[in-house]
């Protein structure tokens, strides 16, 4: 009884309507019928959704008293993926604080850009960055207030004194100045209350960057309304059977939509307990499936590849799973199968499903689920979700034919981030009013309405008037046994335009046999203009900070 009632009452609180209500509202909406279940974990140790509440408040009392935030103030989050970043948004979001995302990774000019770009009044950082000197430098450039979090702000008691005695050392070695540590805080203001904004869905809740590739791009402004539309969307997908006991490993940052949406929003809101690590680690993932009962993870392509391949992953510990996601990047068909195998193998419920979305469409708004899908597909939109394919001219194109994937809907953003721009700017609209994104990602729609990627708009080669998508070529290479990785590029000679391909191994061997299956399976498989005419082996293709092939850097390269 007590997992029908749980399924029930899921069922019917995922699909709590977004109307104006802000992130935090909706959380606390979504989960106040569960009472006080596990709602996150660091490491090994949890903690009630009370506490975390309460933590909330205790910062959106710091927020609003000491550095006297107000309603459509901008705030800075500097940190990788962990409890304090939730706590945070949330009590910002309750406030009425637009939350500046920005990956604690990248450079010091992208860093004061952002802030300067967002007006941001305050900045949350964690003390591991304080291990790159001139991160610390660069946050104290910024004349901003630091709330500075620690490794062991969630320890276990024992593990707490140790580790913490150590930070402070560092901290002093590296002076942060005008900081106050994320634990006094929680403390200091423990049991007090501030009055949030109500109903204020409409008002920007993010800034998130849309550059995962190239660093500092375009910023996107997302709404609560934004978000909590796409998670009432993907309620459907899974229903947390135990509230608390169930978990869901985060392995996507905040500052990606995948991961604050899907990965951080709908797991708290679904009444599972958030499992955040701060950087992606196939090992850890592996000892956390082992001592936890995990329903749930997405990611995209290459972590799920580096779990394939990491010991220990196969096993029956992945029997509690009944969701997996990919999203992020292109899937290709032979790992998709290999991994599901994988999953059967050990009793499984869950398949790993791909998916589709920008962070200009608040993340997801087409994906495949274990009771409808289509291979090679990237599945049907969301409930609400509007998609078709256009050409050049934005006209839609009959089912069959390649164009640009095209999205409009209650969940794409509100517009670019702009100094002198429209508020809009970044949206087409069209001869009805209708606003939509356009997706610059090329595909096509199907008799059944599935939708297929083709690749990027930018990314496609042309030679001879033919055009080539990359992914076609970088799919066919994961049937070949012995490649681990492989990024298609547009290369010349002879001033004419080729395919080049860049290629890394799982094992040393004799490269030119390689090359010579390589070159047969594309003349079997593809057109003529798609056969790589350059091959190149590499020990590693360079990644970026969110773990995809870095196809910018490998196409200066060849253009070098």
């Amino acid at each position: 009884m007590t997992e029908n009632r749980f399924r029930d009452d899921q069922a019917k609180n995922m699909m709590i309507e977004a109307d104006e209500l802000n992130c935090y509202e909706f959380f606390v909406k979504a989960t106040e019928i569960y009472g006080d279940y596990d709602a996150y974990q660091h490491m090994d140790e949890r903690g009630k959704r009370s506490d975390l509440l309460a933590q909330i408040d205790a910062l959106a009392y710091y927020f609003t008293h000491d550095l006297k935030l107000k309603r459509g103030d901008a705030y800075t989050i500097f940190t990788p993926t962990n409890v304090e970043s939730i706590a945070a948004f949330y009590a910002l979001n309750k406030i009425g604080v637009i939350v500046n995302f920005v990956h604690p990774l990248l450079p010091d000019e992208v860093l004061f850009e952002t802030i300067a770009e967002s007006g941001s009044k305050g900045i949350m950082v964690l003390g591991l960055i304080g291990l790159k000197q001139h991160n610390v430098e660069a946050v104290n450039k910024t004349g901003l207030p630091i709330l500075l979090c620690r490794c062991s702000d969630y320890a276990s008691p024992i593990k707490k004194a140790a580790a913490g005695a150590g930070e402070a050392l560092l901290e002093k070695i590296l002076k942060y100045n005008n900081a106050v540590l994320y634990k006094d805080v929680i403390k200091k203001y423990n049991g007090k209350k501030v009055e949030g904004i109500k109903n204020n869905g409409s008002d920007t809740a993010v800034y998130l960057n849309g550059g995962g590739t190239t660093g500092k791009s375009k910023t996107i402004k997302l709404t609560s309304k934004a978000i909590n539309e796409n998670v009432h969307a993907l309620g459907y997908i899974d229903h947390i059977i135990d509230p608390g006991e169930e978990g869901e490993i985060i392995i996507l940052p905040f500052f990606h939509a995948f991961g604050l949406v899907v990965a951080m929003h709908m797991t708290l809101c679904n009444a599972a307990r958030i499992i955040p690590m701060l950087q992606f680690n196939g090992k850890l993932v592996v000892d956390l499936y082992k001592k936890n009962r995990i329903s749930g993870i997405v990611g995209i392509p290459a972590m799920f590849k580096k779990l394939y391949h990491t010991e220990g992953f196969d096993g029956p510990h992945l029997s509690n799973t009944r969701m997996m996601f990919a999203g992020g990047d292109d899937l290709s068909p032979a790992f998709l199968q290999e991994f599901n195998d994988m999953l059967e193998k050990n009793g499984t419920k869950a398949r790993l499903r791909q998916g589709y979305g920008l962070t200009e469409v608040g993340s997801v708004c087409c994906a495949n689920t274990n009771w409808t899908n289509k291979d090679n597909s990237i599945g049907l939109p969301l409930a609400g979700v509007k998609m078709e394919i256009w050409d050049d001219d934005h006209k839609p194109v009959p089912d069959g034919t390649v164009g640009e994937i095209v999205i409009s809907g209650p969940t794409i953003m509100s517009g670019y981030l702009t100094k002198d721009g429209p508020e809009d700017a970044g949206l087409y609209y069209d001869e009805n009013g209708t606003p939509w994104v356009l997706s610059g990602d090329l595909g096509y729609r199907d008799e059944d309405g599935f939708f297929f990627f083709s690749g990027r708009k930018k990314r496609v080669i042309i030679i001879s008037g033919y055009n080539v998508y990359p992914v076609d070529i970088e799919n066919l290479m994961d049937t070949l046994p012995f490649i681990k990785e492989s990024c298609a590029v547009r290369g010349t000679k002879e001033g004419k335009p080729l395919v080049k391909l860049y290629v890394s191994l799982k094992e040393k061997g004799d490269e030119e046999e390689y090359k010579k299956q390589i070159t047969e399976i594309c003349e079997k498989n593809l057109s003529k203009f798609s056969v790589p005419r350059d091959i190149e082996f590499l020990d590693e293709l360079p990644h970026t900070p969110l773990e995809k092939v870095d196809f910018m850097a490998l196409q200066k390269k060849a253009e070098q």
